[in-house]
């Protein structure tokens, strides 16, 4: 009995200090549902989501429809995750960015490269795939009239060629001056000015110049030596237009020469873009101010710039910026991609993401780039991407 009152007693002092830390920990341990709630946004409102308009392959809205391959994308988020959402389109890329950057929107479902001034506004989410600026121009309506012009403008065959001419013509008219003087009459008759330079221009029956004399020989030898040098520089230069023809350039070959060049043939750049950054800065860097005489022509919209590609006038545009990624499906659109061809382009692709608002809950940014992630795992994303470009 005394073994029993001294239990009861202890009992109930030990459940005075069980019972508040049990019911504490039970009111801190969420419940089932709250568990479950942390695989989906906590949302009141729907997410308001950006896209960019009229920029297929990538987003566009046809009659209150999206579609493009990052609407694909945000709808197999928007599965998983079950967030209702609304749309608001922007007609630019740079728009679309200054939305997120105000809080206007929650996420902004598009192509966005990633670049440093973006980033400086903004905060992008996982890559889910990756552009890159090319470079595309008109192929010549007369490739052999382009050849020769391009042959004809080149300094090197032009130097080459002049002084090619210059050192036969004095060398023959020193041999001439030569066989002038000499006594020996008959020779002189032979040797006619227009032979011997014709005999050093073709560099064919040089020894027949040859003779006793040791100054002669040595001018006929130094034009022929020199005639071997030039030749072969021209003929190397003449070997590497003719085989670049069909190349596509690295950009950082784009130098100050090459960007007038394309500037004064016409580059067209649409606005709003990370190309119209790029290209700024390219000119930029080449030392070509903003009031150049020619300057890039810039359009607004994408629908500008399939005008511009498929333009006839006289004066049409000969080289475009576009993404690396959907060019081939934009020329498509125009209907003759095969009188196109890649000029320039960039070496390394730009990661290209979606872009979070200023206000966006941390909680559904993270959900967000875990789907993404999932879906760059399993191949998904490529997959969407493939069906739409391909």
């Amino acid at each position: 009995m005394r073994f029993f009152s001294f239990g009861k007693k202890n009992f109930t002092s030990l459940a005075v200090i069980i019972f508040p830390i049990i019911a504490l920990f039970l009111i801190c341990q969420p419940t089932y549902s709250q568990q479950q709630s942390k695989n989906k946004p906590q949302q009141n409102t729907p997410i308001i989501v950006g896209t960019v308009d009229n920029n297929l392959p990538c987003s566009d809205k046809i009659d209150d429809h999206l579609e493009g391959y990052s609407i694909d994308v945000w709808r197999r988020i928007r599965e998983r995750l079950n967030i209702d959402y609304r749309v608001i389109t922007s007609k630019t890329y740079d728009e679309a960015v200054m939305l997120a950057a105000k809080g206007k929107v929650d996420i902004v479902a598009s192509c966005h490269d990633i670049t440093p001034e973006r980033l400086q506004l903004v905060e992008f989410s996982v890559p889910y795939t990756s552009g890159g600026i090319v470079i595309i121009s008109r192929r010549a309506q007369r490739p052999a009239l382009a050849l020769a012009s391009k042959l004809i403008n080149n300094q090197i065959i032009l130097r080459c060629g002049i002084l090619l001419i210059l050192v036969t013509s004095l060398t023959a008219f020193a041999l001439k001056v030569q066989k002038r003087n000499s006594k020996r009459k008959k020779d002189h008759k032979q040797r006619k000015y227009f032979r011997l330079w014709t005999i050093l221009i073709l560099n064919d029956g040089v020894d027949t110049l040859l003779g006793s004399r040791t100054r002669e020989n040595l001018l006929v030898l130094s034009s022929s030596l020199l005639h071997m040098l030039l030749m072969g520089a021209i003929v190397g230069t003449i070997a590497s237009i003719v085989f670049e023809q069909n190349i596509t350039f690295n950009t950082s070959r784009l130098g100050s020469n090459e960007l007038i060049k394309l500037l004064k043939e016409g580059l067209v750049v649409q606005e709003g873009t990370s190309y119209m950054q790029w290209i700024e800065s390219r000119m930029k860097r080449a030392g070509i101010r903003e009031n150049y005489s020619v300057p890039p022509r810039f359009v607004s919209t994408k629908t500008e710039m399939l005008e511009e590609i498929s333009s006839s006038k006289g004066d049409k545009a000969r080289h475009f910026v576009m993404n690396i990624t959907t060019y081939k499906h934009n020329l498509r659109q125009v209907g003759n991609p095969d009188n196109f061809e890649a000029s320039y382009q960039q070496p390394n692709k730009t990661p290209q993401a979606f872009i979070f608002g200023s206000a966006a809950d941390p909680e559904f940014k993270r959900l967000i780039n875990i789907e993404i992630s999932k879906m760059n795992r399993s191949g998904l994303t490529d997959q969407i991407e493939s069906d739409w470009t391909d």
